[in-house]
């Protein structure tokens, strides 16, 4: 493919897909990616690519992105894309393996869920197939996770028994186990929630899943006001499952039908946190760059810190930095804060952010407020994980702005401190590791 080193450098650090076309502008393969400047650079070493990808770039000329906003959004669309386009590439590139469809028997009064390598030639008009994948992993990795946000039945003999995964809550309510329930009406019920889980799942495997959200977060308020808080702090965990797994919720296909939709998708986010600081920071009027920080440490050894950036609304993974903590002793995350932000303030090369996020309460908030000498400087705002609060200094004074949960600009933040946990802990354990 020629100029390939310029279309290479043209692209983005960002999740998406990407299209190799032929002189005529057929598709011959279409390909997902956390990062497509770094997944398309792999294609430019002949020794890391099979023989088959050495075939298909011979014959391509052109190569087409579409950028998303999450992991998941590619994943998706990916799918569809094959699912519409056929291309050659993708139909050969598993060594001749048939790729795996997520299928869902909705002919079934109680639906299983299950991994097909092709469409059942026995199938019902009303079941659903969700795919192609083209990796067996990602098919898994990806059930693995919806589970935890909305149980579903795999078993495919139902004896009346309730099955493993009841006990751990994966597989609530058991069709095993409603199929045996006496009571007709108490078995209705369970029914219809069963299919109600079945119902969601579906919304969230073809993007349309903006109402989940909502409606598990009635579900939550309704066990809380029936005081059973062990049932509604379960929904929160399915409430933040889904929030990592979606990052933003868009149907995939308005990445083709808006090709700025990447850019939407960050408005839509920054422009609700904006108008919620500005209360306390009326001078904020952007946010092209948002710094979240992050401690992890265990009784202090190994503490590592983290710091990771949303670039107008979008996580920014080229962007991110880490840090091994130097102070010593007892626990202490607010002193631990406090050096790493006077570490990363000593890099002035550094783009200045608009706004910066620090995972805790108040303790957190302060240590970053001392290093910052001039108080109409940068905002410095926490976020707390008990109540998903926003902690903010305001005239001297710490405040909080509460946000329902389905605000966008929350859960910008939300998926920032998350990100800046899991960047920290993975750092924190690599350290572990090499002490042992």
């Amino acid at each position: 493919m020629e100029n390939f080193q310029k279309i290479l450098a043209a692209l983005p650090q960002k999740p998406g897909i990407y299209q190799f076309l032929d002189p005529k502008g057929t598709v011959l393969y279409v390909g997902k990616a956390k990062n497509l400047k770094r997944r398309v650079a792999q294609y430019a070493q002949s020794d890391a690519v099979s023989d088959k990808t050495r075939h298909m770039l011979f014959y391509a000329t052109s190569l087409t992105t579409i950028e998303t906003a999450s992991e998941f959004d590619a994943l998706l669309l990916e799918a569809m894309r094959i699912r519409d386009l056929q291309p050659k590439y993708n139909v050969i590139a598993r060594d001749d393996k048939s790729p795996l469809y997520i299928y869902i028997s909705l002919h079934d009064t109680l639906p299983r869920v299950s991994l097909m390598r092709k469409p059942h030639e026995n199938s019902r008009k009303r079941d659903i197939y969700i795919g192609p994948f083209q990796s067996g992993k990602v098919a898994r990795d990806l059930l693995r996770h919806l589970r935890r946000i909305v149980p579903f039945c795999t078993q495919k003999k139902r004896n009346g028994v309730p099955c493993f995964y009841t006990h751990i809550g994966l597989c609530d309510p058991c069709p095993s186990f409603i199929i045996k329930i006496a009571d007709q009406d108490v078995r209705i019920a369970q029914t219809r929630l069963y299919r109600q889980n079945i119902r969601r799942l579906l919304d969230i495997l073809t993007g349309k899943s903006t109402s989940i959200i909502h409606h598990l977060e009635q579900d939550m308020r309704k066990w809380a006001d029936q005081n059973d808080f062990e049932r509604a702090a379960h929904i929160r965990n399915q409430i933040h499952n889904l929030r990592v797994l979606l990052e933003k919720k868009y149907d995939p296909m308005t990445y083709i039908t808006n090709p700025d939709m990447g850019e939407r998708i960050g408005e839509d986010q920054t422009v609700p946190l904006i108008a919620a600081l500005q209360t306390v920071h009326p001078s904020l009027h952007k946010l092209s760059r948002i710094e979240c920080f992050d401690i992890s440490n265990i009784s202090g050894t190994s503490a590592t810190g983290s710091m990771v950036v949303a670039t107008d609304g979008i996580i920014d993974t080229s962007q991110y930095r880490k840090f091994r903590i130097r102070l010593s002793g007892r626990p202490n995350d607010a002193a631990m804060m406090a050096e790493m932000l006077t570490r990363r303030q000593n890099h002035p090369e550094w783009p200045v952010p608009d706004l910066v996020v620090v995972d805790g309460g108040k303790p957190q908030l302060h240590a970053a407020i001392q290093l910052t000498k001039e108080t109409q400087g940068t905002p410095i705002i926490g976020l707390t994980k008990r109540r998903e609060e926003i902690i903010v200094w305001n005239d001297g004074a710490f405040g909080t702005i509460r946000l329902p949960l389905t605000n966008p600009g929350l859960q910008l933040l939300q998926r920032l401190r998350d990100e800046a946990h899991r960047f920290a802990i993975t750092y924190h354990r690599l350290l572990r590791k090499r002490r042992e």
